[in-house]
């Protein structure tokens, strides 16, 4: 079902299941997490089930694009197809803690598990920009840092969230697509919804940034809420980006399932 109004990007809390497909606005049977863009090619019309299968993609299959590519940092067959098939079910427990400073720590765990025999993975975020190491077995060794951010008037008198692009040879189009502006094929978009948001009128929203340890690529994260049809969703739009220039921009959709308990 669609994302309760109380559920906002300042509580996450709740179990959500990953989406594989769904349809912006205005353009019915559209695919939003499926098209494949590289700063060196034009978008090719080719459909993945999901968002890990192009990650899968640039990380794992392509070493034209990824020169430093090794065949021994391979995701395995095995998991590459279970996860083509699988149910991803994502619970997330947001809370804070005490920190350094007088304001307290932000912090969302995710505990995710899956259907076809997939073992589970665990993510723990706090959202202070320091730099944390995480490691699974999917995406192997990463560093990763949050931080929230908020909103900025753009030259149409829209508000999009302000931050600062962290990838490496980022363009215009890769900031737009993040702020919301526009959809992976370059269209015009809806964008996040601001009005969700308790505590700041002017918009709130989560802002990631991780880098892969070997392999070298990185995947920068805004996470907010998106309209779909007449109904909303929490949506994780991010670009990944190959060691040598070659992206994916795409989101990653979750539909919520109940509040925690």
């Amino acid at each position: 079902m669609a994302a309760p109004h109380e559920t906002t990007i300042e509580n996450l809390t709740g179990r959500w299941v990953l989406v594989n497909m769904l349809s912006p606005p205005k353009r019915p049977g559209y695919n939003h997490i499926a098209i494949y863009r590289t700063r060196t090619y034009p978008a090719k019309q080719t459909l993945f089930l999901n968002w890990f299968e192009q990650l899968l993609y640039i990380y794992t299959q392509s070493p034209k694009l990824i020169p430093t590519y090794h065949p021994q940092q391979k995701v395995p067959w095995l998991i590459r197809k279970a996860f083509k098939f699988a149910t991803i079910y994502i619970q997330i427990t947001q809370y804070q803690t005490p920190s350094e400073t007088t304001q307290p720590s932000t912090n969302i765990d995710f505990l995710q598990t899956a259907t076809a025999g997939l073992a589970a993975t665990r993510e723990e975020r706090v959202l202070d920009w320091k730099i944390s190491d995480h490691e699974d077995y999917f995406f192997g060794g990463v560093q990763a840092r949050s931080e929230f951010v908020h909103g900025v008037t753009d030259a149409e008198g829209i508000v999009r969230p302000g931050f600062e692009l962290q990838t490496t040879n980022g363009n215009a189009e890769i900031e737009k697509y993040l702020r919301g502006e526009i959809e992976a094929d370059g269209r015009k978009s809806g964008g996040f919804i601001v009005k969700d948001c308790s505590k700041n009128e002017g918009g709130v929203w989560v802002h990631t940034f991780e880098r892969n340890v070997k392999s070298g690529w990185t995947a920068e994260q805004i996470w907010g809420f998106e309209m779909f049809g007449d109904e909303r969703y929490f949506s994780r739009r991010v670009v990944v980006m190959g060691t040598k220039g070659a992206y994916i921009c795409g989101r990653v959709v979750f539909d919520f399932i109940k509040h925690q308990g």
